[in-house]
C-alpha cells in the first residue's frame, strides 16, 4: 500500500487518541478527518459514505488503508502497531501485552464515560465515587505490575502498553473530564508517575503532544 492510513473520529481524544499516539511513537504517517457531526450518523458526513462499509452501524473510529476498512478502535490500534516500523520486532508475545494494555483501556474509558456522561446526570456525587472507585483499582494494579525504570515490555521505547497507560492518565475526554469530576490525582501512584514521565521524554511522544490539538480538547466545555 503507497497511501497513509485515514483515520475518521470527532476533535477528541475519546476512542482515537491511542491510535494517534500508537501511530505517532511507531512512526506511522495517518491522516484524519475528526468531526464531531460523524457521531451516532449512519454514515460518514464529509464523503456520504455508509459506515457498514467499515462495519459499523455508527459509531467511530474508523479507518481506512488502501483497500481495508475497519471500525473498532481495539482492532485499529492493534493494526496500527502491527505496520509500524518501531514495532516491527515485537514478538506475539509482547503484541499481547500491549493488547492487555489497550484492553484496560477500553474498559476504563467505558466507565469513565458512563459516569460522566450518564450518572452525574442523575446524582453528581456517585459518579465521583465511582470514578474514585474505578481508578483506584487500576491505579494499584499498575502501580504494583508496572517496572521502577524503563517501560513495561523491557525495550529501550515505549510501545502501546505504555501509551495506553499515558492515554488514560492524559487524554481529556473522557478520562481527564472524569478526573475532574471527581478531584482523582494519579500523581498518588508514584510509579505511574515516572513511567508517565519516562513515555512524555520519548521523542516521538514529545513531539505528538506538543502538536496534538486532540489529547486536551473539551469541546463539551465538561
Amino acid at each position: 500500500m503507497t497511501s497513509n492510513p485515514h483515520l475518521i473520529y470527532a476533535p477528541i481524544a475519546g476512542r482515537a487518541e491511542l491510535t494517534r499516539l500508537i501511530a505517532a511513537a511507531g512512526g506511522v504517517t495517518i491522516t484524519e478527518s475528526a468531526n464531531g457531526a460523524d457521531f451516532g450518523k449512519t454514515t460518514i458526513q464529509e464523503t456520504g459514505e455508509n459506515k457498514v462499509n467499515y462495519m459499523s452501524p455508527s459509531g467511530m473510529p474508523l479507518l481506512q488503508h488502501g483497500d481495508l476498512k475497519m471500525s473498532q478502535s481495539g482492532a485499529i490500534e492493534a493494526y496500527i502497531a502491527s505496520i509500524a516500523p518501531r514495532y516491527k520486532e515485537l514478538t506475539p508475545q509482547q503484541r499481547a501485552v500491549d493488547m492487555m494494555f489497550m484492553g484496560i483501556k477500553e474498559e476504563i474509558l467505558h466507565n469513565c464515560a458512563i459516569a460522566i456522561f450518564t450518572t452525574q446526570k442523575a446524582d453528581k456525587d456517585a459518579a465521583a465515587a465511582d470514578i474514585c472507585a474505578l481508578l483506584d483499582k487500576w491505579g494499584a494494579v499498575f502501580e504494583d505490575q508496572i517496572p521502577a525504570e524503563g517501560f513495561i515490555q523491557g525495550l529501550p521505547y515505549p510501545t502501546p502498553a505504555d501509551l495506553a497507560l499515558l492515554n488514560i492518565t492524559i487524554g481529556y475526554m473522557p478520562f481527564g473530564s472524569a478526573k475532574n469530576l471527581a478531584g482523582y490525582d494519579f500523581g498518588k501512584w508514584e510509579k505511574v508517575a515516572a513511567l508517565l514521565e519516562r513515555v512524555k521524554a520519548d521523542e516521538n511522544v514529545k513531539n505528538y503532544l506538543a502538536d496534538s490539538k486532540y489529547t486536551d480538547a473539551n469541546p463539551y466545555g465538561m
